[in-house]
């Protein structure tokens, strides 16, 4: 499914060019190229050996990241991985290092970061315009349905998917959190599986304590019909911020850019909220472009391998506590 955002936003990235893919599945290899246009691989070990390819997107179900990462580390082929990077931080680490030692750069697909409003509120926390952060909340009322659940087998298990309504929708808006408020001390939480009939949870609270001493909270559902758009609050000593999807909705304190009055709250459309490809290849032609520059300026591209693991460490950190009953230190 994600595969068809990486590929529009390869086209989309002068320097960049798709060269060929990989299906595990040789019965869906012809499907894919008439799809992409180019040929496909039935064995990511064919494709890591083709001359003409120097990078790859890993676009694969989430347990099978780590091996297949650091197996086009070792081929000497840069790494776009889709989220989340891993499903333990070892293997994050593993990832993390095997690209360093072969020189190949490590990107991750937390596309949300690029969105220009998430960029201005990052902007003005840095620069101090909100003042000291002091809260900080993170609300994801998605909707998944059984069927979307029950179109791959490895949908909603510990061993390939890692998680639920939190690892697979919710670490983009708990990534964004991260990076606002800054590293977490401790977390508390509750899951429970309400709706669906899955082994990983499609309801979560935990709250958290930043190491600067704020509080927070982070709320994933997928099972909130018909869906609706993620929000993110953050709050200050001089100011706050609260955002609908990808855009301020209010924004109170100094230096408070203008918000535009055709957007409400309640207005913005659920997105992703309600289906997985209810998306633009917007901010994954931007993370792609990010990464072709970074290889060719030789350095890290703007989300590392190194931030990718910061919010894998928190969804880890936050199922921990929910299964132990007891406070964890990230």
């Amino acid at each position: 499914m994600v595969a068809r955002y990486h590929a529009q936003a390869i086209a989309a990235t002068p320097g960049a060019t798709l060269v060929a893919t990989s299906r595990s599945d040789p019965s869906k290899a012809a499907a894919a190229v008439v799809e992409f246009g180019v040929p496909c691989e039935t064995s990511y070990e064919r494709l890591l050996a083709r001359p003409d390819v120097d990078a790859v997107a890993i676009c694969t179900p989430s347990g099978a990241h780590a091996a297949q990462t650091i197996a086009a580390a070792r081929a000497g082929k840069h790494v776009l991985v889709e989220k989340p990077m891993a499903l333990t931080t070892e293997d994050a680490d593993a990832m993390i290092a095997a690209c360093r030692d072969a020189g190949v750069r490590l990107g991750v697909a937390l596309q949300r970061r690029t969105e220009p409003a998430y960029q201005a509120v990052r902007t003005a926390i840095t620069e101090g315009v909100l003042g000291s952060t002091v809260m900080g909340l993170a609300l994801i009322p998605y909707h998944r349905t059984q069927a979307y659940y029950d179109s791959a087998a490895w949908r909603g298990t510990w061993a390939e998917d890692g998680g639920g309504a939190l690892m697979n929708q919710g670490i983009h808006i708990a990534d964004l959190l991260l990076w606002f408020m800054g590293d977490v001390d401790e977390v508390q939480a509750r899951v429970a599986t309400v709706s669906h009939d899955i082994e990983v949870e499609d309801d979560l609270a935990a709250t958290l304590r930043f190491k600067s001493g704020a509080l927070g909270s982070v709320l994933a559902t997928t099972a909130a019909a018909p869906g609706f758009p993620h929000r993110i609050e953050v709050y200050g000593t001089r100011g706050g911020v609260q955002l609908e999807a990808e855009a301020i909705v209010r924004w109170e304190g100094e230096a408070a850019p203008k918000v535009d009055d055709a957007l409400r709250p309640g207005t913005a459309l659920a997105g992703a909220g309600s289906s997985p490809t209810g998306i633009t290849a917007t901010g994954h032609a931007r993370v792609m472009a990010d990464f072709v520059a970074a290889i060719r300026e030789g350095r890290a591209p703007l989300i590392s391998g190194e931030e990718g693991r910061r919010s894998l460490a928190l969804v880890l950190a936050i199922y921990q506590a929910a299964r132990t009953g007891r406070p964890v230190h990230p």
